[in-house]
């Protein structure tokens, strides 16, 4: 149902139940506001947002908080409104500190703009200035009590969107404050989405104090490169360096996503090609590094044949790189062993059974199940969808959990269990018999009676947990699969047929595709199937597999047994932005240009196509990975000639049917997969290899990867915590 309403004299049409504030931005009149923001519910706190309405008894309405009526005529900026306003503004100054000079938020505060849009000049009001000392005890976050205009911005969207509920108003009267319970350091999950939304100084990152001023930067739009959701991202930089990074429009980041980025200027980054010459690692030049590798490569696989030689790619780098890099292990080596480690980190099912959803209709589901505790630290944003789901839709949560988290605050049923599968079980005979406990009972109820479901896949199923969880969906009406995957761009691996039994876009690697890619790449390509990681770590025992070429992953780290193992190869090439713990036992080590030095796109966890785009230079001799993967090729005699990622991509788009028309920011749908429908297991399993992650905190939050545990930020989180 629509309503009409005239905001200064236009007429204009919204759906019933909308606030004036919605109605004067229909009508394209602008209201100033400090405590609205469209992420939140309405407040009315800071009533800069006054309007008149004709014929009311009251003779101004904050529009933030007030319905809209039909017939509704409302003034937005009549006389006696800017005098109002002025005269909030002045209040709001009394005790506020003229810090502008000193304040990181100048240029981008929300009340210094106000003040200059309304002329305030000296204030009528004689007041001392209240001074409260800052507040520098919390990890990555300052807060500056003196500068807080109560408008409850950062305690709202901490409850609201987050479910943690750090901040709270204290104290009462004149001396309310927002802090902490007793004004201790904060606790959470150091977001930064409070100092994000913040309209004043109130709450500034140490990471960016005193750097710059907002309006000296540039902003450059790519995707975190975390976790599996790939969040939209702007690199705010300064003469050419990232001074910060903000979350694209009006979307979340994690503490990973928002900090982590200060990962790439570590002392670990490689800088030079080094090759080992007397046991050591030395520096090299390019030439000598990419002559050393062709020889070596050439010589093993003329005395022991291609498939002795084996490829690991990488769920970090770009679908370009991963594309060029599969390409070249299957046509200028002529092996399909090609694969990548994270698949031992991947939820089974994954685009076979359990295709993702698209987050940001979490919301539209009736009910949510969720299988893994862990959702919001693995995959942050998925977390904030769900609370998103909960406080703003009102739709029911039902929470498998053995223990207690932020979850349990907001869910309508909590089945207190440690493993989805009894969690599944107890549900699946309650559903059909009507028995179980009272929590089982009543979820069974809600699950029966929804008309969608949005399931959240854990980031590791067993076979019978797999089993059961189809089993379970089966009985549910519209399930939706959400699965947690753990990597950035892991999706992209699997699509540019970084697996030794698929070429690109899932097309199996068979004489057909075999032909047909022969035939687009002009080369000759192996006719039978390739090893998969771990029968590459199983070949390097037997002595099967001779040589290893690994682009972008640190095994070594991540399975400490594994390092004499790979130190046992003939011949071990490392590409990396790192020096890691492989790296260091490398016959060659070759410099690659991070996520934010190079052009490209990612995959997200939802098959969203992103762009991501350089926003530093590379440093020092470090090359883009497909750079430096079509260098070695020329030397080897290959056919690799690319000029940009720009011409890689338009080749993915004309041997791969799942990009052909995908345009970035757009999801390939499940239907166009060839494994669509089919049981086809793309994870792996293991009980020798990568059985933990590189963990330096108790919380996946804060760390599990190999490039997070190398922020400085992120490290001052995980030492507070």
């Amino acid at each position: 149902m629509e309503i009409t309403v005239t905001v200064d004299g236009k007429a204009v049409k919204v759906k019933a139940g909308a606030t004036i504030l919605d109605a004067a931005k229909a009508a394209g009149s602008r209201v100033p506001t400090l405590c609205h923001d469209n992420k939140l519910h309405p407040f009315g706190a800071c009533r800069i947002c006054l309007v008149e309405l004709e014929g009311s008894p009251r003779k101004f309405t904050p529009s933030c908080t007030t319905p809209a009526i039909d017939n509704m005529v409302v003034r937005t900026s009549s006389p006696a409104l800017i005098e109002a306003r002025r005269m909030i503004l002045e209040l709001l100054l009394i005790k506020h500190p003229l810090d502008c000079p000193v304040c990181d938020k100048a240029g981008e505060c929300r009340l210094q703009d106000l003040v200059h849009e309304y002329g305030l000049g000296e204030s009528r009001f004689d007041a001392e200035k209240g001074y409260l000392p800052p507040d520098y005890e919390s990890a990555v976050i300052e807060r500056n009590i003196s500068r807080c205009i109560l408008c409850g911005k950062c305690v709202r969207i901490c409850d609201e969107q987050n479910a943690v509920g750090e901040w709270a108003f204290t104290r009462r009267g004149t001396r309310t404050r927002i802090s902490t319970d007793f004004d201790r350091p904060l606790d959470c999950e150091f977001c930064g989405e409070c100092v994000e939304i913040c309209p004043v100084g109130a709450l500034t990152t140490r990471q960016f104090k005193y750097k710059a001023r907002s309006w000296s930067l540039e902003g450059t739009p790519s995707v975190c490169n975390y976790c599996g959701c790939g969040c939209p991202v702007s690199f705010e930089r300064r003469d050419g360096k990232i001074m910060r990074v903000s979350p694209a429009r009006e979307n979340y980041l994690c503490a990973k996503g928002r900090f982590g980025w200060d990962a790439v200027h570590h002392a670990d980054r490689l800088t030079t090609p080094k090759m080992r010459v007397g046991g050591e690692l030395v520096d090299c030049t390019w030439d000598e590094a990419l002559a050393v590798i062709a020889t070596n490569l050439k010589v093993i696989k003329n005395k022991r044949g291609a498939d002795s030689i084996g490829g690991l790619g990488s769920v970090r780098t770009t679908n370009e790189d991963n594309y060029v890099f599969q390409k070249f292990m299957r046509a200028v080596i002529g092996t399909n062993n090609v694969d990548t480690l994270a698949r031992l980190k991947a939820p089974r099912g994954l685009n076979t059974a359990f295709f993702s959803g698209e987050l940001s209709r979490m919301g539209g589901h009736e009910v949510i199940l969720m299988l893994d505790k862990d959702a919001g630290e693995i995959n942050p944003l998925t977390g904030i969808e769900v609370v998103r789901a909960v406080n703003k839709k009102g739709r029911n949560l039902i929470l498998v959990n053995g223990g207690y988290n932020k979850f349990n605050k907001i869910a309508s049923v909590v089945l207190d269990y440690n493993t989805p599968e009894v969690a599944l079980a107890e549900l699946l005979q309650a559903m059909s018999s009507g028995t179980g406990s009272d929590a089982i009972k009543k979820a069974a109820e809600m699950l029966k009676g929804a008309g969608s479901v949005a399931l959240i896949v854990p980031a590791f199923l067993t076979d019978k947990e797999y089993a059961r969880t189809r089993e379970f969906a089966s009985q549910l009406k519209n399930v939706t699969f959400y699965p947690l995957v753990r990597r950035s761009n892991f999706q992209g691996s699997l699509d540019m047929g970084v697996l030794p039994d698929y070429y690109p876009g899932y097309q199996k690697a068979n004489a057909e595709t075999t032909a047909s890619f022969a035939k687009a790449w002009d080369a000759i390509l192996p006719e039978t199937a390739g090893m998969n990681a771990v029968q590459m770590i199983d070949g390097i025992k037997s002595g099967k597999l001779a040589a290893l070429y690994i682009m972008g992953d640190d095994p070594a780290a991540s399975n400490p047994n594994l390092k004499a193992l790979l130190d046992g190869l003939e011949f071990l090439v490392v590409q990396d932005i790192f020096m890691t713990e492989t790296a260091r036992i490398a016959d060659v080590v070759l410099p690659a240009a991070s996520w934010v030095e190079k052009t490209g796109t990612f995959t997200n966890l939802e098959r969203r196509l992103q762009q991501i785009r350089s926003a530093e230079e590379p440093v020092a001799e470090s090359r883009p990975d497909w750079e430096i993967i079509q260098a070695l090729a020329k030397k080897m005699g290959g056919s690799l000639h690319y000029g940009s990622a720009r011409d890689i991509m338009n080749e993915i788009r004309s041997t791969t049917p799942l990009y052909a028309d995908l345009a970035p920011g757009s999801i390939w749908p499940q239907e166009k997969s060839p494994l669509a429908g089919a049981d086809a297991d793309l994870s792996l399993s293991s009980d020798v290899i990568n059985k933990k992650e590189v963990i330096a905190a108790e919380r996946l939050l804060f760390s599990s990867g190999m490039t997070i545990t190398r922020s400085k930020e992120i490290g001052t989180i995980r030492h507070n915590c």
